[in-house]
């Protein structure tokens, strides 16, 4: 005799549904959670590099006048082309700028020297940011304010930085705030910027950051590439010694 099986009923299109729906909150929720955390990431890695300390060089003062840094008897120059709202060179001055300084500049190796290279596609706020690291050069905070500029343009990506911005950077590092923007104000260091510029253009500079490693051009900005060259001039003299 055949048993016949009977077929189980399938849920009420309510259940499905709620199941459905429930899948879907899942979904929704972990997408909630993840989009989260990225923000809480990022927020805090911005929260670090505004946070992050700025200071005059751990060099001899007389190692430090105005845009250059190191030892006069150094056996390296390496000239720093850069464009304070350059992407790339804000990635270099905070990353790799301070390896180069610890392990070269301060040891007495290597000469650093900023030369100021704004480009038209980020003006009017690259030009000002390099009168104001003039005018900071006058109260011997080019190098600590600088790398406050570096950090803070970075982080929020001023393509249009304002003249406010760039004062409170000066009092973020305990400047004179007033002379500062007397300096910035009166635009008394356009002379130094134009002729930055000039320099730049009879070396047919293209983009920022170009990197010489004593008069030689290198082709890239890598921390491993600007270590090879500095090193590779280095050599010498230290067989010499050996």
């Amino acid at each position: 005799m055949k048993t016949s099986s009977a077929k189980k009923a399938p849920p009420p299109p309510s259940e499905r549904g709620g199941a459905r729906s429930n899948i879907g909150l899942w979904l929704i929720g972990a997408s909630v959670a993840i989009a989260g955390v990225v923000v809480a990431t990022i927020l805090f890695n911005e929260n670090s590099i505004k946070s992050a300390p700025v200071a005059q060089p751990n060099v001899a003062a007389d190692w430090i006048d105005r845009t250059v840094v190191g030892s006069p008897e150094a056996k390296v120059v390496v000239q720093l082309w850069e464009d304070f709202l350059c992407p790339t060179c804000q990635d270099f001055s905070t990353t790799i700028k301070p390896v180069l300084m610890q392990e070269y500049v301060e040891p007495g190796m290597v000469r650093l020297e900023f030369r100021y290279f704004p480009l038209s596609q980020h003006d009017p706020g690259a030009t000002m940011a390099a009168l104001a690291s003039e005018c900071a050069a006058d109260q011997e905070m080019f190098w600590p304010y600088s790398d406050r500029v570096f950090q803070m343009t970075k982080v929020d990506q001023q393509e249009a930085v304002q003249f406010d911005d760039l004062v409170q950077y000066a009092g973020d590092i305990g400047m004179d705030t007033q002379k500062f923007s007397s300096c910035q104000g009166s635009q008394q260091h356009r002379a130094t910027i134009n002729a930055s510029l000039a320099q730049a253009q009879r070396l047919q500079l293209h983009g920022t950051p170009s990197i010489f490693v004593n008069g030689t051009l290198l082709g890239g900005s890598s921390l491993a590439e600007v270590k090879a060259a500095i090193d590779e001039q280095l050599a010498p003299a230290t067989q010499l010694e050996d």
